[in-house]
């Protein structure tokens, strides 16, 4: 087996996955608008050349359950994630849509889909095991909620991660000084991800999901284009400092609901609080500063 030639072929499907070629011949009238034009789709409205009266194959393409993705297009964006997550990112960011569905369609699928699938095999007795820990009752209600709706949990920490992401990666080589829309779009992605090994894990063992991180950092290193060690720091830092803030919640909670009232004052809780508060933005602003100096 020639695994040089296939690791070739591997990486020039990463970078360049797709041709778009016109198939159609030329001179058709659009059936939707009227409009005569040459190559596969009307100028005017949209509509493919081979739109016509219905037919089994028009019958298929509408009983797909989203508009837009099916079967086949779900397992096409998968596979993309899988084999090239941040060059399908790259793609879509810069305009390239046509690669994949839309990644807000596809991680509302995926939510749905992983709710049905956890919901019939259960979700393991850890989420329950962190919501019934100490701190107050709206925190053990909270977290008791999360654990048992990890799909949620999935879209709010990856929206969380959408302001470190943007603040530590802003001067990368490639894509630089991105927007915030991008980083939406980067979290929509990779919640997808997510998902599909919270999934995977449920089926097969639970050692899955530490490819989740493994695949931010190849999502992150491929999409922003910095080294080894550039990519790996501020993905650590990106995701720990999401588990520091939660741990501040926590932190919180505890105290509130605990005999912390007995031996300290509000004066030193809100020293405390303040004090971790501003180490945990210090440690973020010293990654961008780091980040920028370096681009400079």
């Amino acid at each position: 087996m020639d695994l040089k030639g296939f690791y070739s072929r591997f990486r020039a499907w990463q970078k360049e996955p797709a041709t778009f070629k016109c198939e159609s011949g030329k001179g058709h009238i659009c059936a939707n608008c009227g409009n005569a034009f040459d190559g596969d789709y009307c100028p005017v409205c949209g509509q493919k050349h081979d739109i016509g009266r219905a037919s089994w194959a028009g019958v298929l393409q509408d009983l797909k359950l989203f508009k837009g993705v099916g079967v086949p297009s779900v397992l096409s964006f998968l596979l993309h994630m899988l084999g090239r997550p941040g060059y399908l990112i790259g793609d879509y960011v810069e305009g390239r849509q046509q690669v994949c569905s839309k990644p807000t369609t596809v991680l509302c699928f995926s939510a749905v889909f992983a709710a049905l699938i956890l919901n019939l095999v259960g979700n393991g007795d850890a989420g329950t095991a962190i919501a019934t820990t100490g701190g107050s009752g709206v925190m053990r209600a909270i977290l008791g909620w999360l654990s048992s709706h990890l799909q949620w949990a999935v879209i709010i920490e990856t929206a969380l991660l959408v302001f470190p992401t943007w603040l530590l990666f802003r001067f990368s080589p490639k894509h630089t000084r991105h927007t915030f829309p991008d980083g939406i779009y980067i979290q929509l992605f990779m919640g997808t991800l997510v998902l599909l090994f919270i999934v995977l894990r449920a089926f097969i063992a639970d050692w899955l999901i530490v490819l989740v991180p493994i695949y931010y950092y190849i999502a992150y290193r491929q999409f922003f284009g910095y080294g080894v060690w550039g990519t790996l720091w501020r993905t650590v830092l990106s995701i720990g400092i999401i588990f520091y803030f939660f741990g501040i919640s926590m932190w919180v909670s505890l105290r509130l609901s605990g005999e912390f009232w007995a031996e300290h004052s509000t004066l030193e809780f809100l020293s405390m609080l303040g004090a971790f508060i501003l180490l945990g933005t210090g440690i973020l602003y010293l990654g961008y500063r780091i980040g920028k100096r370096t681009a400079q």
